[in-house]
């Protein structure tokens, strides 16, 4: 494990050390102290702030998710009762297909919390790392050699160093110190975590995926009770280091989904219908009409007529005669060799873009689709 990570660890500590350069540079005290505590509290900002366009994937994973639900339970009821290999394989085979057509997965939404794992822990062996290394037992890490695993180890946060836990109190000069810091931090985790998922359920998910008979529903609703309680046994274990970490990312998280729900919500969603209401009333206050009227439909452009064919409709209507004067003269229509009038001519052509587009834009789905199908899938 260590081998696998070291280079995760390396990576973090020079962004540590870099951050707490910044911070001593701009008037905060050098060595030990609350620079190395923000340090990691910056390392956080930095990994969010690099995760965003997984972020972002995540939100179109998501939503993609939600809009074939349908597709998904149809799939469902079609297997329903069949507890055999072979229709258990042909459902899953069917259900890869679907998400592969709409060029997603059921993974794709794991994506940021899969990417934060491997530094989640290589944070947690690189503070666990800080007292061997400050004491000559261990080689360097990176930017984190003896003199600065002794300014992380004396770093505290209320008493608690910062290399500290629940499960290692007793091996600190103030324990009580450490358990009460943890145990505090352990709690905003869980309170933070709850308070997240919770506004995801009851504000950015449609009315479609509030089934309680669907699957993804009641996984979050199992997510939403469950992960917090995780927390109380491994929070046990992490350093109070970890643990800042983890909350900040909880702040974050709280942030960026608050930011979401209000300026980008899931279409659907009481968010969503909240902000239709806010844009309507907006319009109304400038004066506009409440709801954006649609486009109006190109007109085909009627050709105007060349000299040539011009006299040639003057001869062959030359010997007609005119109307009654008591009643509307209607349109004169001239109509080429073809039989088309200027008009039927000028819709023909425009149907004849019209179909030329569709079909060149069927065939560039097609070729997504067929891409999409053959692309290989890179969210694990």
């Amino acid at each position: 494990m260590d081998i696998i990570l070291f280079p995760i660890k390396w990576v973090i500590s020079w962004i540590m050390y870099g951050i707490h350069a910044v911070l001593t540079a701009i008037g905060m005290s050098s060595g030990s102290g609350a620079a190395w505590v923000l340090s990691i509290v910056g390392l956080t900002v930095v990994i969010r702030i690099l995760i965003i366009p997984l972020f972002n994937k995540q939100i179109r994973a998501m939503r993609m998710g939600q809009e074939i639900q349908p597709e998904v339970q149809k799939l469902q009821k079609k297997y329903k009762g069949r507890t055999d290999a072979v229709s258990k394989q042909r459902q899953q085979e069917e259900l890869m297909a679907l998400y592969r057509e709409r060029g997603t997965s059921p993974f794709a939404s794991c994506m940021p919390l899969l990417i934060q794992m491997p530094i989640f822990f290589a944070l947690f062996h690189l503070l666990y790392a800080v007292r061997p290394i400050s004491t000559g037992d261990m080689p360097a890490i990176g930017a984190v050699n003896k003199t600065v695993a002794e300014e992380i180890a004396n770093s505290t946060l209320f008493g608690a160093p910062l290399s500290s836990s629940l499960g290692t109190a007793a091996e600190y000069n103030l324990p009580t110190n450490v358990r009460i810091v943890a145990v505090i931090l352990i709690f905003l985790m869980m309170a933070t975590l709850f308070f997240s998922q919770k506004m995801i359920m009851t504000k950015n998910l449609p009315e479609s995926a509030q089934d309680p008979d669907n699957p993804a529903y009641k996984m979050q609703k199992m997510m939403l009770y469950g992960m917090p309680l995780i927390y109380i046994f491994s929070g046990f274990a992490f350093q109070v280091g970890v643990l800042i970490y983890w909350l900040t990312s909880n702040f974050w998280n709280i942030g960026q989904q608050y930011w979401l729900i209000t300026y980008n919500p899931t279409p659907g969603s009481p968010a969503w219908k909240k902000r239709q209401e806010k844009i309507r009333a907006k319009r109304i206050a400038a004066g506009l009409p409440p709801e954006e009227e649609p486009e109006e439909p190109v007109q085909p452009r009627v050709q105007p007529l060349g000299k040539e064919r011009s006299k040639k409709a003057k001869k062959k209507h030359a010997g007609k005669a005119p109307a009654p004067a008591s009643t509307p003269l209607p349109p004169e229509e001239v109509r080429g060799p073809d039989g088309l009038t200027d008009a039927e001519r000028a819709q023909k052509r425009y149907e004849r873009r019209m179909a030329e587009r569709q079909r060149a834009n069927e065939k560039k789905k097609a070729r997504q689709a067929k891409a999409n199908r053959n692309k290989k899938n890179r969210n694990f």
